[in-house]
């Protein structure tokens, strides 16, 4: 069946279309330059008649899948046929129509119950729900053959509901989530109160109910990440969510994973598995290998470590190429603990020599890339390769010993728990519902492949992955950790979500003005708002020199009174620790004064603080700038000192009140003068010539 213009009317027509006609349940149109088929599957159905001059025209709305709806008309066509033409395509089209929608009532309790997975729904829908529901319904499309207009014409709510979530499921899951959990907000008010011994706020609240599969919570110093973590594996068992040995609970050391267990049993929740990442990989392997996983006494004994160095460094100096190796390092750069004008040999046991070499081949052993792309990594820098060329055989050493013994330390510990979960995660990980970890900011390539090893392979619904952390405090680039897996969380996870908690119940807003601006100086910081809940107008962060600290504690111990008043005094390193404070701790009963390297401070907190020697060179600590080490820990693209900056910060907020910074008058470091030529709130009793020296 087909209607065409006249050779007259085509020449008129030109280059549009001039004929269609009905094949099967398709339209073929045709104009000079080609010939288009639209199947009924695509079209509207409707055929709508005008007239020109002479002729009439045609014109339908066709709707392909791949691109907006368009129209197509046809010109020229014989008036005297074009309105019988029109009712039977109209004729066929619903001939078909019917047909389909008879095909689609058969179908239609399945669509139904489609439509009501997601109405019912219960929680918070995640990314890979909403995923893995788009997945299916185009799944049973494709099978059952249904098409959108036969669906649209014969159930319109239906349509819109399923079609709705296919074409725009990340608005609707939004919409959704958002509905969910203002009533959850409404519903746990009271809970929320009471779950700690203060009541949560907002941001904590929010927080508690993050549950995509990706969740990354910026808790910064104060804010009460602790609370959010226990609240949370509370709130997920009393919501019925899920079953407490189905949550995990991932600290980095023993004691914080201790104190978490604690806690949950303080509150009754009793069952969530609470875990170091070294003590959950010895659970891993030994379950899926079905065999224990020893631990080297190498990796927990000193002596026997010290022992083993000993020896092997006795036997390799032994031999001349080797011997040769180092000697011709020393000629041109020094090694603790080593002199090339002594025999070797002899020096083996130094322990100076030994911290030294166990601490490269930590470092490289944590490395995940390959050994010809670590000597990529540092080409050019010459001590950094003759380095490299003298720690490799002894980490070559050291792992031949770990396999001769069949044990692991604690690098190899993690990855071979990530190789085997790799493999058998889908079995193992369907044990747990949700993962939580704690200090998220000092994860390292290894931990964060272990979580993604737990949370990956193919199964119904992947763990959700709660990670609590702030980069702001990230201070263990030594240890390995990569501060960069949490600024760069969405870089990753590009599904993922970030929330913040944000106030701190710790220090006073005067040193959050100092503390906050001076951290986010670095541009590769996340940036959060930290409010304080204590306000005040006094500025509480003072520059001292360093010959004014016994005045300062005199004054500080005679305004406390009897009142008991806390004091912590940090310094860059042990070395900074003052001579005289069993003298001051005696001398000032009222004060309980400790001392701590600025590391050691991560976690603490008093009434006041004193950081010591914030001199040039001290603190921030002087880099090398070459070197295997500096090489290996290096960022690209980093600000200068950045590591040293959050390390001072961390410093800085460890006081409720007031902190004093103690400097060399003569040679303040840079951070000291920062503080000065900045604007921010401090005061100073150093020279400000001095002060405002580049």
């Amino acid at each position: 069946m087909k209607l065409t213009a006249s050779n007259l009317a085509q020449w008129f027509v030109q280059g549009d279309h001039y004929s269609i006609a009905l094949d099967d349940n398709q339209l073929v149109f045709e104009s000079k330059q080609m010939t288009q088929t639209v199947p009924f599957s695509i079209w509207d159905g409707q055929c709508r008649v005008s007239r020109g001059l002479v002729w009439g025209r045609l014109t339908f709305i066709v709707s392909p899948a791949d691109r907006p709806a368009q129209k197509i008309t046809v010109y020229g066509l014989p008036w005297n046929h074009v309105h019988e033409f029109a009712e039977t395509l109209s004729e066929h089209y619903q001939a078909w129509l019917g047909k389909q929608q008879n095909k689609f009532m058969l179908v239609e309790p399945e669509l139904i119950a489609l439509r009501d997975e997601l109405r019912d729904f219960s929680g918070f829908l995640r990314v890979e729900d909403l995923k893995a529901w788009q997945v299916k319904a185009q799944e049973v499309f494709e099978r059952c053959g249904v098409l959108p207009q036969v669906m649209a014409t014969a159930n319109p709510a239906l349509y819109q509901s399923l079609y709705g979530w296919l074409q725009n499921g990340e608005a609707q899951r939004n919409a959704r989530n958002t509905a969910w959990r203002d009533e959850e907000l409404a519903r746990w008010s009271t809970w929320f109160d009471g779950v700690e011994s203060s009541p949560l706020n907002d941001s904590q609240r929010q927080a508690v109910l993050m549950d995509d599969n990706h969740n990354l919570l910026l808790a910064g110093a104060g804010s009460g990440k602790t609370s959010v973590l226990m609240a949370r594996a509370q709130y997920l068992v009393a919501s019925q969510q899920t079953e407490p040995s189905r949550i995990l609970m991932l600290a980095f050391g023993k004691k914080a994973s201790e104190e978490m267990a604690e806690r949950l049993a303080k509150a009754g929740l009793n069952g969530v598995e609470t875990s170091t990442f070294h003590a959950f990989a010895l659970k891993a392997i030994k379950e899926i290998s079905g065999q224990d996983a020893n631990i080297a006494p190498m990796a927990t004994d000193e002596e026997t470590k010290h022992s083993w160095m000993t020896l092997w460094l006795a036997e390799n100096f032994a031999q001349p190429a080797v011997e040769k190796r180092w000697l011709k390092h020393l000629a041109q750069w020094s090694i603790p603990g080593l002199s090339a004008e002594r025999p070797l040999v002899e020096q083996a046991h130094e322990a100076k020599l030994q911290r030294w070499l166990w601490r490269l081949v930590d470092l490289l052993a944590q490395q995940s890339q390959s050994a010809t792309a670590i000597k990529a990594s540092i080409k050019g820098d010459e001590k950094a390769e003759s380095e490299l060329a003298l720690v490799q055989p002894v980490l070559k050493g050291y792992l031949a010993a770990l396999k001769a013994q069949k044990a692991y330390d604690f690098n190899s510990l993690i990855k071979e728990a990530t190789k085997l979960l790799s493999k058998k995660s889908e079995a193992f990980g369907a044990r747990y519902d949700h993962i939580m970890v704690d200090e998220y900011q000092d994860i390292s390539p290894a931990r964060l492949a272990l979580l993604e090893a737990l949370c990956g392979g193919k199964r119904n619904r992947a763990p959700s992955l709660f990670a609590v952390g702030d980069d702001w405090q990230a201070i263990y680039r030594f240890a390995g950790s990569d501060v960069s897996l949490t600024t760069g969380f969405m870089s990753r996870f590009p599904s993922g979500v970030i929330r913040y908690l944000d106030t701190t119940y710790r220090f006073n807003s005067q040193i959050g003005a100092v503390a906050n601006t001076f951290i986010q100086v670095d541009p590769q910081q996340l940036s959060k708002p930290l409010d304080s809940a204590r306000e005040q107008k006094k500025k509480a962060v003072h520059l001292m020199p360093s010959d004014a600290v016994e005045s300062v504690l005199e004054k500080l111990a005679k305004s406390a009174g009897d009142k008991p008043t806390s004091l912590l005094l940090m310094g860059r390193n042990n070395a900074n620790k003052p001579e005289s404070l069993g003298e001051w701790q005696n001398q000032y009963p009222n004060l309980s004064i400790s001392y701590v390297t600025a590391h050691g401070s991560k976690g603490l907190e008093a009434d006041y603080s004193f950081i010591l020697d914030v001199d040039d060179g001290t603190f921030p600590a002087k880099s090398s700038g070459e070197g295997l080490e500096s090489a290996l820990l290096s960022v690209a693209d980093e600000l200068e000192h950045a590591e040293e900056r959050r390390l001072f910060y961390v410093a800085l907020t460890r006081a409720r009140h007031e902190c004093w910074v103690f400097s060399d008058p003569e040679k303040p470091s840079i951070f000291a003068k920062e503080l000065w030529q900045g604007s921010y709130p401090v005061t100073s009793k150093l020279s400000k010539k001095v002060l405002q020296a580049v």
